[in-house]
């Protein structure tokens, strides 16, 4: 958590509804691979659960930083030290694994390919072709997500010097400009496509969510408008899975998966105090990062090894996904609590205890 100079009405205590929503995020990621990885295309159903996972992540990772950065001003390199504290560690422990088992047991992999220049990029957070498959995916394919985040944080970082509400008009200029450049001019480089994209969107829509918690509007939100808040969420994911049946993402399911995420937000935060206490979902959310980046290492195990010794068929393409998704999410607990956990206290033992949030993304 970064150290403002002006913390305004920054978050001083855990929001359960957020906790919950990180691991509702993880789950739904891990649910899309486990059901697309066994087969040849997937549905548009595991396409858009696994999209919506990763928009949930960031309309709460724009809601974060915007509410542990207050009102004011804050200490860039502080913010920026503490970002990295809390993603790289984990990431490059299994963007390294990653790059081991492309190296010497490349069979394993459908398309990943190791090199030096993809594995260095790679841990830098920097978009790149990937070789032998295109696009931009690093190493660990899964990493895409961090390299936004990392963008991300650098903008946010950059206007540490203005208050909050300058800071989320200009982070949202920035990002429309930036996509509205890639819709217009539809660049052919991968990179620029990557930086172009309207998943940078999802941030700031996250982020004016955060400005209206940290100035107490969202507090003062009427019941009827909470309500209605959601039924505009509902809208949103019916058109996102029912009407849009194209396993591409087009803009009408983008948008209708973001007011799906931005409305489980506001309700989550509205509804707060109304919450059941579940330490189990708790935790669910406390390990959803170590979830993210583990998860595709057991269901590439499960699907691999099913494939081989199971026959083909619906019941076994069941138990395939139910073994995977059981066995992916005890994995990212056991990586969180006893990998992440740890990593953090040894990285944090010499500074202020986090608040009771600890939120991470």
């Amino acid at each position: 958590m970064a150290r403002p100079e002006n913390r305004g009405h920054g978050m001083d205590g855990k929001l359960y509804s957020v906790q919950y929503l990180r691991g509702l995020a993880a789950f739904l990621v891990v649910i899309a691979h486990a059901a697309a990885h066994p087969l040849a295309t997937p549905l548009a159903v595991q396409a858009r659960l696994g999209e919506f996972g990763v928009y949930l992540f960031f309309v709460i990772s724009g809601f974060i930083m915007v509410a542990i950065s207050g009102l004011g001003t804050f200490a860039p390199l502080d913010f920026l030290k503490r970002r990295a504290t809390r993603i790289v560690p984990l990431y490059w422990i299994f963007t390294t694994l990653a790059a081991a088992l492309a190296l010497f047991l490349p069979l394993l992999f459908k398309s990943t390919v190791f090199t030096w220049p993809h594995y260095i990029l790679s841990m830098l957070f920097l978009p790149h072709e990937a070789p032998g498959r295109g696009g931009t995916s690093p190493i660990l394919s899964l990493g895409w997500t961090l390299n936004y985040e990392v963008l991300f944080y650098l903008v946010f970082a950059v206007l540490c010097g203005v208050a909050a509400r300058q800071r989320v008009i200009v982070l949202t200029v920035a990002f429309l400009a930036l996509y509205l450049f890639g819709a217009l001019f539809r660049p052919s480089n991968p990179v620029l496509q990557f930086y172009t994209s309207h998943a940078l969107l999802a941030f700031a829509a996250g982020a004016w969510v955060g400005l209206l918690h940290i100035d107490g509007r969202l507090a003062k939100l009427r019941r009827w408008a909470a309500y209605t808040v959601l039924a505009v969420g509902a809208a949103g994911a019916i058109v996102a899975f029912g009407l849009e049946q194209n396993p591409v993402e087009t803009a009408p399911s983008f948008v209708g998966l973001l007011l799906t995420a931005l409305a489980l937000l506001v309700g989550g935060l509205h509804f707060e105090r109304l919450l059941p206490r579940w330490n189990w979902l708790e935790l669910m959310g406390d390990a959803s990062y170590a979830t993210y980046l583990s998860h595709m290492f057991v269901i590439g195990g499960v699907v691999g090894l099913g494939s081989r010794l199971l026959p083909d068929g619906t019941v076994s393409y069941l138990g395939m996904v139910g073994t995977a998704v059981v066995l992916a999410t005890g994995l990212g607990l056991l990586v969180h609590l006893y990998m992440e956990r740890p990593l953090l206290g040894l990285m944090r033992r010499r500074k202020p205890a986090r608040s009771a949030l600890a939120p991470a993304e």
